[in-house]
């Protein structure tokens, strides 16, 4: 046994590994974090979706909804196309939160795997100018200790080795959480939330938009409609998971 070997049998002796979903014990396990049953249960989303917002439609609709589909035409986005990894729900949802709000920024690495190996971003990934994080209040990032759609930004802009902006679209009003609120109070609570300090950078350039979770699209479509009225070319919005069930 190598000494690696037993060094992490000491740990699991003293810092048992559990499945951070299901509690199952990893100490016989090769996984860190989440047990291999778990993992296959991530709520992965098939490639019926609308390419505008990306709401589930049939196969037969998919070839044709190439401005959208009947979700998306009484809305106003302002990203031009979207691509979503996962439902939030089940094992997702668990990692999500957790990364989130329960500080375990080292769920980073797994939820990474999932942007950069995701067959659609490898396809969009090679026409994009640059890739932009939706941003968090400088308030919110101190106190979260970061900002997640930076880092999976960060782990695109590594993989695909792609220039990144992190700086130049700014979140320059502290709201409130958009978790419990209506899509029209979304709507007011985001308004004139975020502020491009050089236009000039994003002029001309197509741009691939990071976001964690989409509930309404109301924040990212804000966050678009800056981009856009700065020049920017297009828009592709990327999250790892839709909660479809409060659009």
């Amino acid at each position: 046994m190598a000494i690696t070997d037993y060094a992490h049998a000491l740990l699991d002796l003293f810092y048992p590994r559990y499945c951070l979903h299901c509690k199952r014990n990893l100490n016989d396990s090769h996984e860190l974090y989440i047990c291999e049953d778990c993992n296959k249960q991530i709520p992965l989303i098939n490639e019926f979706r609308c390419v505008r917002c990306g709401s589930a439609i049939g196969p037969y609709s998919a070839l044709m909804a190439k401005e959208g589909c009947t979700v998306c035409k009484g809305k106003h986005l302002h990203f031009d196309t979207m691509t979503v990894i996962a439902h939030y729900d089940g094992v997702m949802k668990t990692m999500i939160h957790r990364f989130k709000y329960a500080r375990q920024k080292f769920l980073f690495r797994i939820l990474n795997d999932f942007v950069i190996t995701h067959k659609k971003l490898k396809e969009i990934v090679p026409d994009i100018d640059v890739v932009v994080p939706v941003p968090l209040h400088w308030l919110k990032k101190i106190h979260r200790g970061f900002n997640q759609s930076e880092l999976l930004s960060f782990g695109i802009q590594r993989y695909f080795s792609k220039p990144i902006s992190t700086n130049n679209l700014c979140r320059i009003k502290n709201t409130e959480s958009q978790t419990h609120l209506s899509r029209s109070q979304r709507q007011v609570n985001i308004h004139n939330a975020f502020f491009v300090k050089y236009p000039r950078l994003f002029q001309g350039k197509k741009i691939l938009l990071v976001d964690d979770v989409l509930t309404t699209g109301v924040t990212a479509s804000e966050c678009a409609k800056k981009l856009k009225e700065s020049g920017a070319r297009s828009v592709h919005l990327l999250v790892i998971a839709s909660a479809e069930h409060n659009r």
